[in-house]
């Protein structure tokens, strides 16, 4: 045997290895796990116009509503598939980054587009790997399905690979993400498949259509959820997260919630949520939105009146640190308790006498992360502003329309 013939072999006996490797983690990750918890109190199941899954290599794209969404969906699938992930689950040391990596997954940065991750997702499939995309690139914030980002469908054109578009309904309300607790619900699992044969046939353009409109949802208006009893505790906790604004008086910061009941503290108008996101004012003469996903617009509006309205503002919430990541790909504290506040041409931490201040213009990769992080990146640093029932939805919002969001919302993409 020659040499190179000797290297091709060990290639292949080594991915041979890593693939049965994987195979017994997916068994655990996948079926153990979500038969002994997952699954009795999620009770998500398969619908009946579901297709069963094709050959590999394929490529799985999914809305994606909560935390465990890649262990839901991977529950129908015999055969293991690489997950594109977050790259913050990788960072520094532990289990999550050695259990990430044992189950296929690789990181992406998050809120941003990611060549690297690109790369990886074609090499996989090119060695008969299915990849899992979600292609809005974080969970839902408020039950929509967010913007997607363009490229997936250059790989599948590229390498004409079957696509496994799955539409999940009600996951986004057995758990938001700012969410306190977990919620009893139910959660629908529809698989579709688009062949490799028809994919041939198709445009990048035409491709990417399907994946938009296959993984469209909005869990808080859709008729099938409301018929769905949807149930659980301190329902209204954790939600200042998200929400920031008094729907009533418009005053900033002022929300805090306990229970089921959120709290104005500048109008002290109060309101009630429940497990379907929907709002009733507990207080006479107060102007109240039929539910969560109306609110989050009206927050849209709001900020993207006042960024395009040309004037000058500034906005500002306290925030329990800021925080730079290292060479370790660890973060360091920087100064401790201040606020962080905003204009319309710059971003600036003030604690004491320490103060950083960040053009706008240069600011990449904003994101919000583990739930009360507010993440950005400037050239080569990466900072994280930590926050303390506050929201650091704020600046996502805030800066995404000083970037000129408009045109991505007109566009239909990101």
């Amino acid at each position: 045997m020659t040499e190179n013939a000797m290297l091709n072999f060990m290639e292949k006996e080594m991915k041979l290895g890593l693939f049965l490797y994987r195979k017994f983690m997916w068994n655990i990750a996948t079926h153990l796990f979500n038969n002994v918890y997952l699954k009795p109190y999620y009770n998500f199941y398969k619908t009946r116009q579901s297709d069963p899954f094709p050959d590999a290599p394929f490529i799985v794209v999914c809305n994606h509503g909560t935390f465990f969404d890649p262990w839901i969906i991977g529950t129908y699938s015999k055969t293991p598939f690489a997950y594109m992930t977050n790259d913050d689950g990788f960072r520094g040391k532990g289990i999550t980054p050695w259990y990430l990596k044992s189950i296929g997954a690789f990181p992406k940065k998050k809120g941003a587009s990611d060549f690297k991750a690109m790369k990886t997702t074609m090499e996989l499939l090119r060695d008969n790997y299915p990849v899992c995309i979600f292609p809005e690139g974080q969970t839902t914030w408020d039950g929509e399905t967010q913007l997607i980002y363009r490229g997936i469908e250059k790989i599948i054109k590229k390498l004409e690979v079957s696509v496994v578009t799955i539409h999940l309904q009600g996951n986004f309300l057995v758990k938001p993400w700012w969410a306190a607790t977990k919620r009893k619900g139910s959660i629908s699992v529809n698989i579709k498949v688009i062949d490799k044969e028809t994919v041939k046939t198709m445009t990048t353009d035409q491709i990417f259509d399907i994946i938009k409109t296959s993984i469209y949802q909005n869990d808080i208006k859709d008729p099938r959820n409301s018929t769905i009893p949807f149930r659980g505790t301190m329902l209204a906790e954790g939600l200042e997260r998200l929400v920031w604004i008094c729907m009533d008086c418009g005053c900033e910061d002022s929300l805090v919630t306990e229970g089921d009941t959120i709290t104005c503290t500048s109008c002290g108008k109060k309101w009630s949520i429940d497990a379907h996101c929907k709002l009733k004012s507990l207080t006479p003469s107060t102007a109240s939105l039929d539910d969560l996903k109306d609110w989050s617009e009206m927050h849209k509006e709001k900020v993207r009146s006042r960024v395009l309205s040309g004037a000058s503002f500034t906005t500002e919430t306290p925030a329990a640190g800021l925080y730079c990541e290292n060479d370790k790909k660890e973060f360091d504290l920087i100064c401790g308790p201040g606020s962080l506040s905003l204009s319309d041409s710059e971003l600036r931490y003030c604690s004491g006498g320490d103060t950083k201040a960040w053009p706008v213009a240069v600011i990449e990769d904003y994101v919000v992360q583990k739930k009360d992080i507010f993440e950005f990146r400037l050239v080569d640093k990466t900072w994280r502003v930590v926050f303390s029932a506050r929201s650091p939805m704020k600046w996502v919002y805030y800066i995404r329309y000083m970037k000129n969001f408009t045109t991505c919302e007109a566009q239909g993409h990101l």
